[in-house]
């Protein structure tokens, strides 16, 4: 594997429809890898079959053999459909071009070694390089290091809609997105069993989490928002932002810059969340709260201690304080 930090992920890559385990996801990621050098925005661009080698342990982080190879098998034995589009010149339309190829036609390997090759076929090529249609870039050992399949998809979700700061859609059309128009009937199974365990996923593992709002037509949850916030790496890695954090060291800078005159509090609790000092802030303004409370300290002493000492430390900018 390349020492890449992105891959360029297609995205009728992530419409097209078929399931896969969190390892053929992996394995998935390899190939975009290896084949990134032949990735093209030329429809017409003419691709060879390809073989690519992979070291087992990189796929799999239990080296677990017959899985792994279970896994690939398993990639050879599906066909893929999907579309493309195709641009229109000359005064010609635009067009969608249907298509479908196997993933993988041929496997190799040496008993008891650590690596294994397989064969993708030209079409397949095609399938994982061409990128006129778009594509994200992902974080590569983000996204191969997360456990779970609905975080890998939702986390190239989150990659895709990063610029946009969101995405709105009906919970069906998510649901078909995931590969799971069948499963979780319930709401609060789709919420817990997708949704938020993806959140705590992503808060531990990824640069990228989201948060979701569910709205109803007709008394049914229909429709799902979601916000898509970074996620702030400090040495140990990448840290998560707690919600009961966020909120009350937002509703706490309120107090003292309200929202009906500016946007500060707002400013100041993101900034603390990008120095990775929300945490940090948490605990001091509660005990300032508590101070409040007890009669120790006055409004205007809390406002002055947050302008002139508190903010200062906790690396908001005093610029952007006055």
């Amino acid at each position: 594997m390349k020492n890449t930090i992105y891959i360029r992920k297609p995205n009728h890559i992530s419409t097209a429809r078929f399931t896969l385990s969190t390892i053929e996801y992996n394995i998935i990621y390899f190939i975009i890898d290896e084949l990134m050098k032949s990735q093209s925005l030329d429809i017409n661009m003419v691709y060879s079959e390809q073989e690519i080698v992979i070291e087992l342990k990189k796929i799999d982080k239990y080296n677990n053999y017959q899985r792994i190879k279970d896994s690939i098998k398993s990639l050879a034995s599906k066909q893929v459909e999907y579309h493309i589009n195709i641009p229109g010149g000359n005064g010609k339309s635009e067009q969608v071009q249907e298509n479908i190829t196997s993933l993988i036609s041929g496997i190799k390997y040496v008993r008891n070694s650590q690596y294994i090759s397989f064969i993708v076929p030209s079409q397949a090529c095609r399938f994982f390089c061409y990128l006129g249609g778009g594509f994200t870039s992902i974080q590569k050992a983000i996204a191969i290091g997360l456990s779970s399949i609905y975080s890998k998809a939702l986390y190239e979700l989150c990659c895709r809609w990063k610029d946009k700061g969101g995405y709105n859609c009906s919970i069906e059309d998510l649901k078909v997105y995931l590969s799971i128009e069948n499963k979780y009937k319930q709401i609060a199974h789709f919420r817990q069993r997708v949704l938020d365990d993806s959140i705590v996923e992503l808060k531990e593992k990824a640069d990228l989490f989201f948060t979701y709002t569910l709205t109803k037509s007709d008394k049914k949850f229909d429709k799902i928002s979601i916000k898509i916030h970074g996620n702030y790496k400090n040495k140990s890695g990448f840290s998560g932002v707690k919600e009961e954090h966020y909120r009350f060291v937002y509703s706490f800078l309120n107090r003292y810059f309200p929202n009906y005159k500016d946007s500060k509090a707002l400013d100041y609790t993101e900034i603390l969340v990008k120095q990775n000092n929300l945490e940090k802030a948490f605990y001091r303004f509660i005990k300032l709260d508590d101070n409040y409370s007890e009669g120790t300290k006055t409004k205007k002493d809390i406002y002055s201690l947050l302008v002139n000492v508190i903010l200062p430390e906790l690396e908001v900018l005093k610029s952007h304080i006055t």
